[in-house]
């Protein structure tokens, strides 16, 4: 699959991880999330509809995390993205499933 021409400003939509080049102006708030991350091993990011939170975490988090950028964590991350709709879990579940990492883990559990 080829990726779109890169523009400047997405417009009225949220950056994607290819752009992450172009996403700019919101390091310290990536900075800050790869450090929550790292203490706490989960991260929420919420806020009000339009206010950047895709944006962040799609070309800011996420290719800070590939890149290594948590240091003795690594680089290889499995991530599943979902948007939660009127139905959060099941659509949790189907993000979960369309990841090959987790869905292979949930067809053949590792031994306990």
């Amino acid at each position: 699959m080829s990726r779109p021409k890169l523009q400047p400003y997405p417009g009225l939509r949220a950056f994607e991880r290819y752009e992450s080049r172009i996403f700019f102006g919101r390091q310290q708030q990536v900075d800050d999330l790869l450090a929550r991350l790292k203490q706490h091993h989960f991260l929420a990011v919420l806020g009000a509809s339009g206010s950047g939170k895709s944006s962040l975490v799609k070309a800011g988090l996420l290719p800070g995390l590939e890149k290594g950028y948590m240091g003795e964590v690594g680089s290889r991350w499995a991530i599943a993205e979902m948007r939660p709709g009127d139905q959060p879990f099941v659509r949790l579940a189907e993000g979960l499933l369309a990841d090959k990492v987790f869905a292979g883990n949930w067809e053949n559990p590792p031994p306990s």
